[in-house]
Order: C-alpha cells, then structure tokens, then sequence
C-alpha cells in the first residue's frame, strides 16, 4: 500500500509540475514575431515585388511649421557677386507657421499662400517671388515639424521628429526601437487625421503586402499603435503572477497531505 501511495503522490506531484510549466512558459510562437513570413527562408535569386507604392512628397497643411532658406547673390564694392542668407522672420523653434488659411510671412515678399502645396512646388513659388528682388535666389522649403507619434509595445514610445519628409511605417517602427516580441505584429493600427476627419488603418508585419498598402508612406502627424498581446496584458495585470502563486501554494499543500497520508 505505502508503495502505491508513493507512486500516487509521484505521479499528482508531476502532473502539478507540468501544469506549472505550461503556465509559465507561455512560449511565443515565432510565427507571431517574424517579419515578412510570405518571403522564402533561401532563394537564389531576388523575389521582387511588384506595384509596391510610389512615394508623394507630402502636402503642405495649417498649422505646419515650414523651414524656409534663403541664398541670393548681391554686388559688393568691387562688383562681384557674394552669396547672403535671408530667413525672414523664421523662428528656429517653431519655423514658419502655417495660417489656418493656409499663408506664411516671409521678408520683403510678405504673405505666400503654401497651404494645399508639396515643398517642391512651395519652393518654386517662393523662389519666383523672390526672383523680382535678388539675382539667382536658391531656396530650399522643408516641413519642421515632420512628427510621427509611435505608441503601445515598442523599444521607444512617444513621438519622433523625423529627418526626412520621405518616412515609412517600417522607418516609423525601427526608430521608436522596434516592436517589442509580445507586440501583435498582425495588428499595427495607423492613425490618421485627414481633412478633419479620422483614418484608421490596420498593418500586418508578418506580410510583405504591407509594401502596396497605399498607407505605407506616413504623414505629417500620423500616430502608430502597437497593440501588446495577451501574455504581455497578463503580465502587466500580475494576473500570471496571481496564478502561480495560488498553483505554488495548492502543490504546497497537496504535497504536504499526500506526505501525511503516507507517513500514516
């Protein structure tokens, strides 16, 4: 009896165990962290995808904050031309504001309608403008305040001042650290205010189809949300914690009964 008993006691002990360890490994499958799981593991040769999405300078709106420089020629005292800087009234914090109707202040010119504009054509405009007052004026239009806003479960949440105007939402992802391994890559949301209206967009990290999303290229002002998955909820709840400590505490005393029982 007492060597039945030791068997019993064995194998409930193991059962517990593995219900322990099921619990707490809680492994995360690579399927749901790989990027781009459509692409072959080895090729030979490049896989190519086609129609990916074309880039489109992005277009000018109020309450942008516009870099703006100026290089004109003019004549010095021996007649030969020297190259001078001229940014107005532009404010190296805040650049130059976009008006609710779309209009910039600049020196000399005043008031240059910008807003509906990509910086290329707003820098065209502008430089003929400036073309009635200097010689050969070289003007360069750049977004200031090119920010996107990366939230949720990844390396650097918060919001980012992008170098470029020509940004992606993989640039987007790597430059707020990447997403976390309890991130749902099958669930990026895009956020998008368009014409005072709303946009929402949902991105699938694990498939190259993302590179013809006509969403692809971000906006001025996007925001990204990086939804964690349920490990990452429970843990962040102690509920795992909770679990654990209740099925340590039943093996406990489960184990301390069969002891009993045995020793009897």
């Amino acid at each position: 009896m007492y060597h039945l008993n030791r068997r019993g006691y064995a194998g409930f002990s193991l059962l517990l165990l593995f219900v322990a360890y099921t619990m707490m490994s809680s492994c995360i499958s690579a399927k749901k962290v790989v990027y781009f799981q459509d692409l072959p593991d080895s090729t030979s040769q490049p896989v190519v995808i086609e129609q990916t999405t074309k880039f489109v300078d992005p277009i000018i709106q109020s309450n942008d904050n516009l870099a703006i420089t100026l290089q004109t020629e003019v004549q010095n005292a021996g007649n030969s031309p020297i190259t001078t800087n001229s940014t107005g009234n532009f404010n190296p914090l805040n650049g130059f504001l976009v008006d609710k109707n779309g209009y910039i202040e600049l020196l000399f010119i005043g008031f240059v309608k910008v807003g509906g504009l990509t910086t290329t054509e707003a820098r065209e405009v502008i430089k003929q403008k400036y073309k009635e007052l200097f010689n050969n004026p070289v003007v360069n239009v750049r977004i200031a305040n090119f920010d996107i806003t990366v939230l949720g479960d990844v390396g650097k949440p918060g919001t980012i001042n992008m170098p470029s105007e020509k940004v992606n939402i993989i640039d987007a992802i790597a430059l707020s650290g990447d997403l976390n391994l309890t991130a749902k890559r099958d669930n990026i949301l895009l956020i998008r205010n368009d014409s005072d209206r709303q946009k929402f967009v949902r991105f699938d990290m694990r498939d190259t189809k993302i590179f013809q999303s006509p969403y692809y290229w971000l906006k001025q002002r996007d925001m990204i949300y990086v939804e964690p998955n349920k490990i990452k909820i429970q843990g962040s709840d102690n509920l795992l914690i909770r679990n654990l400590g209740i099925l340590s505490t039943v093996i406990s005393l489960a184990s301390l009964v069969l002891i009993f029982r045995n020793v009897k």
